[in-house]
């Protein structure tokens, strides 16, 4: 069984890599845009069908860099993803030794059981389809998204409503503080939902998803061959409470407490309630509780008033809030000084200033962050602001 916060630093690797593929795009299609303006081919004195075509090439030319970028991306984050499901399957399946061990049965590491091993590959395989098939939308997203703001900056420079330099200036705008969304499906109890994302939110669902049931799966095993009634739930502070009722996805209500996984052990409710298996149940979507094999009259979790834990649970959304926001932040920064280096002399100075407000709202918002842990007494979780390309720019004296 995993604790919470091995389950979070599990993934942790995986955000480096999304921020790499989020700027990449980002500064791809922005290195785009500003090309026309350098090279003085304004939108203004080209006819439609012309434009048309020119905009089509250019939108092929970036989705095939990001279809490029993607192919060397993936293969690092598959690469990441295995290492992250080797390390939960052994960690999980050690916790759980302790325990049989401790009852004085034997058991064996995890890489000499066939059955455990062939649980987490199956696991990591399916992960490895979601990954892939959201991946596989990302350059497709983004080529429409740059075809949709170049045309609407084409628009806004024929009807005269705008002139040539400030459309494009709007469309760079827009890119900063826009995130690319991506649309994906899953299938994580049998019935297909699709989910609409930024490519963040959409990677770190998938690999915490896939490991909290590759690991569930591992200690549902182990407790079959060991003949293992008794399942220990995980609990922390801050737990999901969903719609406050007694179901899957009120995490609050089930965590921390003995289950039976049969229904034959007397007195403890059956292991079923957690709704293990289900996008909003136990080891579902984003959920951060694992379980493992248990012990009448021993249980290691704490148990929380329910409106100290959903007081916890609030300023724990406030604060990733409050994060997402820095890390965008720091994208578009990153976007800016893209835009700004690829400008013509004469532009120089609007784009600085752009670059300079979004310096400044960066700054403003992690004052606001900062404000924000010190007043509710949170650890600050540095880890999740980190973005490589905006600590270069920085590293760079760019500030």
């Amino acid at each position: 069984m995993l604790t919470p916060e091995e389950i979070d630093a599990l993934i942790e690797p995986m955000q480096p890599l999304i921020d790499d593929l989020n700027t990449f795009i980002l500064k791809d299609i922005v290195h785009r845009l500003m090309a026309r303006l350098r090279h003085g081919d304004p939108f203004k004195l080209s006819q439609s069908d012309i434009w048309q075509i020119e905009l089509l090439r250019e939108a092929n030319a970036h989705y095939e860099a990001v279809q490029a970028k993607l192919a060397k991306w993936t293969g690092k984050a598959d690469r990441e993803i295995a290492y992250i499901f080797e390390d939960a399957g052994i960690t999980a399946w050690n916790a759980d030794r302790a325990i049989y061990e401790k009852a004085g049965k034997k058991t064996l590491p995890i890489n000499q059981l066939p059955r455990m091993v062939q649980i987490m590959q199956d696991t990591m395989q399916r992960t490895y389809g979601t990954f892939h098939n959201l991946t596989r939308t990302t350059a497709h997203s983004s080529q429409q998204r740059f075809i949709r703001i170049l045309d609407a900056a084409h628009m806004k420079t024929v009807t005269g409503a705008t002139s040539y330099q400030e459309a494009v200036r709007q469309a760079v705008d827009e890119l900063c503080k826009t995130q690319l969304t991506i649309t994906y499906g899953d299938a994580p109890n049998g019935q297909f939902v699709y989910h609409k994302d930024t490519i963040e939110v959409a990677t770190l669902r998938a690999v915490r998803t896939g490991t909290a049931q590759a690991c569930g799966n591992i200690s549902l095993q182990g407790m079959i061959d060991n003949d293992h009634d008794i399942i220990q739930v995980s609990g922390h502070l801050g737990a999901r409470y969903g719609d406050g009722g007694h179901n899957p996805s009120n995490h609050f209500w089930w965590q921390a407490k003995l289950y039976s996984r049969t229904g034959k052990t007397e007195g403890l409710p059956n292991f079923d309630v957690c709704g293990y298996g289900s996008g909003e149940g136990l080891c579902g979507w984003n959920c951060r509780h694992s379980f493992g094999p248990g012990v009448i009259g021993f249980n290691p979790y704490e148990k929380f008033d329910s409106e100290e834990n959903k007081e916890a649970y609030d300023l724990s959304q406030k604060q990733r809030a409050l994060e997402r926001k820095i890390r965008h932040d720091k994208a578009d920064l990153v976007g800016r000084d893209t835009a700004l280096k690829d400008c013509p002399a004469g532009e120089k100075e609007v784009y600085q200033a752009d670059y300079d407000k979004s310096l400044a709202l960066l700054k403003k918002h992690m004052k606001q962050y900062d404000d924000f842990c010190k007043s509710h007494n949170l650890k600050k979780q540095y880890d999740r602001l980190e973005n490589a390309k905006y600590s270069r720019l920085m590293r760079s004296g760019k500030s």
